[in-house]
């Protein structure tokens, strides 16, 4: 055994961080460690291996040729090291199944299920993963996904949820958006614009809001509808997630024009893994309880 040259797990572990982040400085905060840290990772990494595997770019770091020939080795090697790991932990792990979705769809759709989820498969250890990119995400951390995609990904198998389709929401006994004296839109940052486009809504709905219209930018996507649920503002509505919410009562469409987009929101596992028994159970039952499915 004395021949044997296995690379320090630490190592791989920042490798594969700084790799999907594309910067040492996010992978460090995203592992806990300093900058350093995570650099003495890496140069003992490519010591070991015997060759540079990053090369610097603009806006961080960039695997080199090499370097993206070794993250392909090092993730088989860590989805047979985690299928390793299922299989000496044995009957718990045949339970647990990893769901990963943006945080959107975490609090929207995902959590008003929970209860339900729990009564039917009170077996399932479930494990949500929140991350708004699934780009970022390995196959191995993860067993499904559900996200907005605007075309179908390669390698994924692709279960269609819910329609990209927009409506401005409020509360209650609001008036109408263009009967507002002075309208408050509930917007997001412009990272998350992909969730409230309102520049788009109001140019397909040939509306024109007045000068004293206000925006407040909100935090999350939840904080926008919630706020809206409370009468504070006008959030707008992604209608596959908000749905549930104006069935209810608890929210009304501010304006009648829904805009409807080319992109959905998908069920999705990559081609790449097997899929497990729990993992179809719950894909199964996901399709199931989705009560505004795609239509057309």
């Amino acid at each position: 055994m004395t021949g044997l040259r296995i690379p320090p797990l630490n190592a791989l572990i920042a490798f594969q961080t700084v790799a999907r982040c594309g910067s040492i400085s996010a992978a460090a905060q995203m592992l806990g460690l300093t900058q350093s840290g995570v650099s003495r990772q890496i140069a003992r990494l490519e010591d070991h291996v015997g060759a540079v595997l990053f090369e610097r770019t603009a806006a961080g770091v960039a695997l080199n040729a090499l370097g993206q020939e070794y993250a392909l080795q090092v993730g088989q090697a860590m989805d047979a090291l985690s299928v390793l790991g299922e299989g000496m932990q044995g009957m718990r792990d045949s339970r647990r199944v990893v769901l990963a979705c943006s945080q959107g769809v975490a609090d929207l759709w995902v959590l008003p299920r929970l209860a339900a989820l729990r009564a039917e498969l009170p077996w399932l250890e479930l494990k949500l993963r929140v991350d708004e990119n699934i780009s970022q995400l390995r196959p191995d951390e993860y067993d499904l996904a559900i996200y907005h995609r605007p075309v179908r990904m390669a390698d994924f198998v692709m279960e269609p949820l819910g329609p990209e389709e927009l409506v401005p929401v409020m509360a209650p006994g609001l008036p109408p958006l263009t009967e507002m004296e002075a309208p408050l839109l509930l917007t997001m940052e412009e990272t998350f614009k992909e969730w409230t486009d309102w520049g788009n809504w109001l140019f397909a709905a040939d509306v024109a809001l007045p000068d004293t219209t206000m925006r407040w930018k909100m935090g999350s996507y939840r904080l926008a509808i919630e706020a809206a649920m409370q009468g504070i503002g006008v959030a707008m509505g992604w209608a596959w997630l908000v749905q549930d919410l104006i069935d209810a009562g608890r929210l009304v469409e501010a304006h009648p024009h829904r805009l409807r987009g080319q992109g959905r929101y998908y069920l999705m596992r990559s081609t790449q893994r097997h899929q497990r028994t729990a993992a179809k159970r719950l894909s199964d039952w996901l399709i199931a309880s989705n009560r505004h499915g795609v239509a057309g």
